[in-house]
């Protein structure tokens, strides 16, 4: 090989670097520094854009409150919306991303050179894609008013109450007018056949299995009267069992058997098979007289398989299934012919509309008046359809009850139902709501039907997707004001509330399968939700802004080849399927094509499957950080990765609001509160390694899930959580309880308080305060102590020395676990005037000589008191005078022998609707056997509506 001598090669590549570097300044200097510069007025762009933004904003929550009646109208406030979720994320990444700018450092020979170079190279390749995204906005908000000046669309000045003859006005509440309490359905016009099903249970002619099959259009009234006939007491009396099932359109055979035998106290259910279940159920059932409802069922097979479990031992059993579909109805039984319920006829229509419609502080109308004949008129638009009475009475009700507003509003009214399209009919109540609590009702389309929805975590969703502003002067949280919305739609009957937590929130919901079909037909119509279940479908989502994946289980799929890039949030829910033939469910999720993402809800563990048992259900997130803008992440399914991975994703999250990971089994280091989020709900079980200690998290409203203790809760320095509301903490034994006083006096805005540890002392901690340990603002109380639990089962629970003073007089829920109550406990208690619902529950099986083995409830005691639960209290004797406990309801008792059932027990409790109480003792049964004898329903729990 040929040398080249070293000057010369020094020569040679002094003319290349010469050259090189000659070039490259050239091209800076003529090509990149001049758009450089050009570039350097986007300061300018971002507060006019940022100015846009709030101007849209304003717009929006001016309209909020008002109904826009014309589809056109909501398609383009829908846009706005959608345009100032464009704007705030491009605000959010100019600001996040943007490469800092500054004064050009000096070449340091060619290292030096070649940075600058590059660095000049990397911001103006930001603020072109930058400038890219602005010009995107402009032509976008250019869109909007050609679509505005095409259609006659009012500008954002105009106002709105102007428009439409009187459609779009604003809604006011009249001040004197009262809504109607939420309650059981009414029933009206369905005398004749109540007495028609009644004739048929008790026919004593037949006394072989019957079916009794009522057949009718969705929202006629099936579940509503087949619930009132299992209410009644002559009914409840007459069979030994008595289940009432809920079938989902998709339902899987198993978790309706697992369903009956928990109906039938059959336990264990979890590990058994259909097959096994059948056989249980069979055998309880075998020598008893039951009645079984099967409440909306959709399919033949469905009765093919459950009649193989129905014994007919000649007992006048019965079987009562409600159902849309005639063919299902004769396939079950031919006894009795299939019962079609008719509709209301138009009096009947009239009552129900005049009930639901007129305020309770206000008497029907005179039948001479006018508003009388508008009330007619009304009612016949529904041709008979109890659920559009029902939907259009609650919508009249709102309205001043004056006949200018009654008119005004059937004026709008233009359709007359057909009622196999009923859908149209309770479509009117939709398109009277006003503006935001359309757009959230719509968000109802991403729930599966028959599906039960926790209201908290909806009203989350709604806050995290930002539908929810807070206008100017209004103190309460954007939580607050969703709880408002929700209520409103719960007194218009939109959505069905399934339980209230006993300081009156709304728990649980569920919406009726035509007002779920309503919500998936008007958001896809809007293009606001796509609703899809199978992947070849998803192709059509590829502009939607929000999407519902209603997952089947035997489907491996890889959403980030569908989610459009567009997306704001994405729900993705297990649906079952009758077979299923994979053993590995895996969800991959590439967060890296979902920049815009602002919802994630992913459940894919709520289906109770016997085969997920064998199953590996995971799912795997790729590029979480690939959606920087992440208001809201709920994860109910394990997760593929590690958890030091999973936490570095959480703590880039700068504007995560709320974190739910209450089916992950995560269990997180307290490097997660080093994240620079706005968080305000934390949800982690197990639980987190450490509390936040040195960061300041003023907007954390609540933190749930196993919190460990750190050092400096008990400090003065501690200012880290100041407006929490909900807070659950673990408190290890070594800690003081002056340290564990100082951080609850500190806590001025709790609500709701859980505290856990291996030996909290109540009294030594108020010895401590000195006063009262709790806030005014404190309604929900749980100490919960395992100190027998974490060392020897037979080790004592701690004592609990209770005094006047030492719990707030206000507090509504009351749950005390782990400890030994002494004698002054029920005395303190019954003089909390607030407490609704109580539960006392002592967790040591080791007996103590000091145990209270007597207790009394004196009268005028427990005034509001709606729920007691007693568990594992060693008692002998309960006193209950007369007027003590006036308003409870329910009454749980269990493992609490030898104490005996109070003679009085039904005598002094007037109101009670359920006892459930579970004894070994014979006497104890006996006395139970004639109370449910004398009075049947509390045998049974109360079937809710």
């Amino acid at each position: 090989m040929a040398i080249i001598p070293e000057g010369l090669l020094g020569g040679v590549s002094g003319i290349v670097r010469d050259g090189l570097l000659g070039v490259t300044s050239d091209i800076v200097r003529d090509k990149l520094i001049p758009e450089f510069k050009s570039l350097w007025g986007t300061d300018e762009e971002v507060k006019r854009l940022k100015d846009q933004k709030d101007r849209i904003w304003e717009f929006i929550c001016d309209v909020y409150e008002k109904q826009v009646v014309d589809k056109r109208q909501m398609q383009w406030v829908i846009d706005h919306i959608h345009l100032a979720y464009q704007i705030e994320t491009a605000l959010e990444t100019y600001h996040d991303e943007c490469p800092e700018r500054g004064p050009e450092e000096p070449p340091l020979g060619i290292i030096g050179s070649i940075k600058n170079g590059l660095k000049k190279t990397t911001q103006i390749r930001f603020l072109s894609n930058f400038q890219k995204e602005i010009t995107a906005i402009k032509e976008r908000i250019r869109e909007l008013e050609e679509y505005r000046q095409r259609y006659g669309i009012i500008t954002v000045g105009e106002d709105w109450d102007d428009v439409g003859g009187g459609q779009n006005k604003r809604m006011k509440r009249d001040p004197v007018h009262t809504l109607r309490p939420i309650g059981y359905p009414d029933i009206i016009g369905f005398a004749t056949d109540i007495d028609n099903i009644l004739r048929w249970l008790h026919d004593e002619n037949i006394v072989s299995l019957a079916v009794v099959s009522i057949v009718g259009i969705g929202g006629s009234g099936k579940s509503t009267i087949t619930r009132k006939v299992c209410n009644r007491n002559d009914v409840k009396s007459s069979f030994d069992k008595l289940i009432f099932t809920e079938i989902t359109q998709n339902y899987v055979l198993r978790n309706v058997l697992r369903e009956i035998a928990k109906k039938l106290e059959i336990n264990s259910t979890d590990n058994k098979d259909e097959q096994e279940l059948s056989y249980l159920i069979w055998e309880r059932l075998e020598e008893t007289r039951y009645l079984i409802i099967l409440d909306d069922v959709w399919t033949e097979d469905l009765w093919d398989e459950l009649s193989k479990i129905l014994p007919d031992k000649k007992k006048g059993s019965r079987v009562i299934i409600t159902t849309r579909f005639e063919n299902v109805a004769k396939r079950a039984d031919t006894t009795y012919p299939p019962y079609e319920l008719p509709l209301l006829d138009p009096n009947e229509s009239l009552k129900l509309f005049l009930k639901n419609a007129v305020p309770k502080n206000h008497d029907c109308p005179d039948p001479s008046s006018d508003l009388y004949n508008i009330a007619k008129q009304f009612a016949d638009k529904c041709r008979g359809l109890p659920l559009a009475l029902q939907l259009l009475g609650c919508l009249v009700s709102i309205k001043p009850y004056t006949i200018p507003a009654w008119k005004d509003l059937l004026r709008t009214m233009t359709f007359h139902a057909e009622v196999p399209k009923c859908i149209d009919v309770v479509a009117t109540s939709y398109e009277h709501l006003p503006l935001i609590e359309k757009l959230c009702f719509l968000y109802f389309a991403a729930f599966p039907q028959s599906t039960e929805i926790e209201a908290k975590q909806l009203l989350r969703i709604w806050c995290g997707d930002g539908l929810i502003r807070i206008r100017p002067n209004d103190s309460r949280t954007v939580e607050e004001i969703a709880e408002c919305i929700l209520e409103d739609l719960a007194q218009r009957n939109m959505v069905q509330v399934l339980k209230r937590y006993p300081q009156g929130s709304i728990g649980f919901i569920r919406l009726h399968d035509v007002l779920s079909e309503l919500a998936i037909r008007k958001a896809e119509e809007l293009n606001f939700f796509m609703v899809r279940s199978k992947s070849d479908d998803w192709e059509c989502c590829s502009k939607a802004p929000r999407m519902a994946i209603h997952y089947p289980l035997d489907l491996d799929i890889s959403l980030g080849n569908y989610a459009s890039h567009n997306v704001y949030s994405l729900f993705i829910f297990n649906v079952p399927v009758k077979e299923i033939t994979v053993k590995e469910i895996t969800l991959n999720l590439d967060c890296s094509k979902l920049r815009k993402l602002r919802v994630l809800s992913c459940e894919l563990r709520k289906l109770d499957c016997f085969e997920l048992r064998k199953w590996c259900t995971t799912v795997k997130l790729q590029s979480l950080e690939g959606a920087p803008h992440l208001r809201y992440l709920q994860l109910v399914a394990d997760i593929e990765g590690k958890e030091s991975e999973f936490e570095e994703w959480i703590r880039g999250m700068k504007y995560l609001e709320t974190l739910d990971l209450r089916g992950t089994e995560c269990y997180l280091s307290d490097c997660i509160w080093q994240a620079k989020t706005q968080l305000r709900h934390v949800f982690i079980y197990p639980g987190i390694k450490g509390c936040p200690a040195s960061i300041d998290l003023k907007n954390l409203q609540t933190l749930r899930g196993f919190v460990e203790w750190n050092d400096q809760w008990g400090t003065s320095s501690f200012p880290n959580i100041p407006n929490v509301r909900d807070l659950s903490i673990c408190i290890p034994e070594k800690v003081s309880a002056r340290e564990v006083a100082s951080l609850i006096g500190r806590l001025k805005h709790v609500v709701h308080l859980t505290m856990l540890g291996n030996a909290i002392d109540l009294q030594e901690i108020a010895t401590a305060t000195g006063s009262c340990l709790f806030n005014e603002n404190l309604i929900s109380l749980s100490v919960y102590n395992y100190n027998d639990n974490r060392r020897d089962s037979a080790t004592l629970s701690m004592p609990l020395v209770l005094r006047d003073d030492m719990l707030p007089p206000h507090l509504v829920e009351l749950n005390i676990r782990g400890y030994e109550f002494g004698s002054d406990f029920i005395p303190v208690l019954e003089k909390l005037r607030s407490l609704k619902a109580l539960t006392l529950w002592r967790m040591s099986s080791k007996e103590n000589e000091d145990q209270v083995r007597r207790i009394k409830c004196s009268a005028g005691g427990f005034k509001q008191l709606e729920l007691l639960i007693f568990r594992h209290l060693p008692l002998e004797e309960w006193e209950i005078e007369p007027g003590a406990m006036p308003m409870l309801k329910w009454l749980q008792v269990s493992c609490c022998d030898p104490l005996r059932v109070p003679p009085e027990l039904t005598n002094h409790l007037s109101g009670l609707q359920s006892l459930d109480w579970v004894t070994n003792i014979q006497t104890n049964n006996d006395a139970l056997n004639n109370i449910f004898e004398q009075r049947p329903n509390l045998r049974f729990p109360v079937l809710l509506d």
